[in-house]
């Protein structure tokens, strides 16, 4: 009885090893291209203008985060480009208007209101209540904030919305720049 306990015990040992041994070399080979990301990303913030790259905590990696250095500095590079915007808007609390594009990345979510001036008999935009804004494609965005800014005899309103977007590994800041027009009749468009 003896010898078939002590047989279990060493069997169960010597299946166990392999999976030890194979954590620690994905640790290991996590470790390494964890230091090259961040090489990738100080060189990234150097060599072009304005770009503000942050690698995340390797801890906030996914499994599928975990590329080739030479595929996440192409990912990184891919950021650098302006987010692909979905826009939205509400006014009136009842109309809306929402244009699509291909692949998008952040939605943003305008509520204008109008008012009519009595001198011209047409309607103008007279505020921004709120941008809203959230991530569709599997990252993560957090806005930080909106600004709007009438130009046009208050006919156009420039809205930039800011806020961060992570997503595999890497963090960057957005200012997304957005203008809005109001029609004759008190209709938004862009």
């Amino acid at each position: 009885m003896k010898y078939q306990i002590a047989t279990a015990v060493v069997i169960l040992a010597s299946l166990s090893s392999p999976v030890i041994s194979e954590a620690k070399d994905q640790t290991t080979q996590h470790q390494r291209y964890y230091a090259a990301y961040e090489k990738i990303v100080q060189e990234l913030n150097r060599s072009h203008e304005n770009a503000d790259v942050t690698l995340l905590a390797a801890d906030q990696f996914a499994d599928e985060d975990w590329v080739s250095p030479k595929r996440f500095q192409e990912r990184a590079l891919e950021r650098l480009k302006p987010l692909r915007v979905q826009t939205s808007l509400e006014w009136d609390s009842e109309r809306t208007l929402e244009r699509t594009e291909r692949g998008n990345d952040v939605r943003i979510i305008g509520d204008f209101e109008t008012e009519l001036l009595e001198q011209s008999k047409r309607q103008r935009l007279s505020d921004v209540f709120s941008m809203t804004s959230l991530a569709i494609d599997g990252g993560k965005w957090t806005q930080t904030g909106f600004s709007g800014t009438p130009i046009d005899a208050l006919q156009t309103m420039v809205v930039t919305v800011s806020g961060t977007y992570a997503k595999q590994g890497i963090l960057t800041r957005h200012h997304i720049t957005k203008e809005y027009h109001c029609s004759w009749y008190g209709e938004i468009y862009y």
